[in-house]
């Protein structure tokens, strides 16, 4: 007897879906693509809710790669810059193939990126963070993609943060003056 697909599953092969697509696609010769990101409002139990997020998050990846071949994401999170469980987890799933993503939070701390995959935006606006990201990856170029985003390797996620520590680099000299100022 079939059974029904679980959401996991369902996003698993969207998410395959889009990755083919972006790798299918010519890459634009046009200046990297960043967007922002807003985290949607909490709601306890909502799996569609939760679903939908990462598939909004890939989707606007997949866009951005299409139009613009490099591409990094700009995420507006909670007051500590987190977001829904799927779209958390798509997050991480772009840091690992290879799309930036510098975090802003909600007027609070931001909170620990235990792995170093994302970029702390704390202290920047949404402009100042997207112009700055957008600077970053036409100058270093997009970091390095995981070949197994699931399983990724000691030496991958290596390579992945010494190729954002120009990037922390650059948005912790931009939030310097703002910090000082407060």
């Amino acid at each position: 007897m079939p059974t029904a697909p679980t959401t996991d599953s369902v996003l698993r092969v969207i998410s395959a879906f889009l990755l083919t697509y972006l790798t299918a696609c010519p890459l634009a010769a046009t200046p990297a693509g960043v967007a922002v990101l807003r985290a949607a409002a909490w709601s306890p139990g909502d799996v569609v809710r939760e679903g939908a997020g990462e598939f909004e998050v890939l989707l606007c990846a997949a866009r951005l790669q299409h139009e613009h071949g490099t591409a990094g994401i700009v995420g507006v999170g909670d007051r500590h810059g987190l977001f829904l469980e799927g779209s958390e987890r798509a997050l991480h799933l772009l840091a690992l193939r290879g799309v930036p993503v510098a975090k802003l939070t909600l007027g609070g701390d931001l909170a620990a990126d235990p792995q170093g995959l994302f970029i702390d935006a704390s202290g920047l606006s949404e402009t100042t963070a997207s112009a700055l990201l957008t600077r970053c990856l036409e100058r270093h170029g997009a970091p390095p993609s995981a070949a197994d985003p699931e399983h990724p390797t000691a030496r991958e996620l290596a390579k992945i943060r010494a190729h954002l520590q120009p990037f922390r680099e650059a948005f912790a000299a931009a939030a310097l003056p703002r910090l000082a100022a407060q």
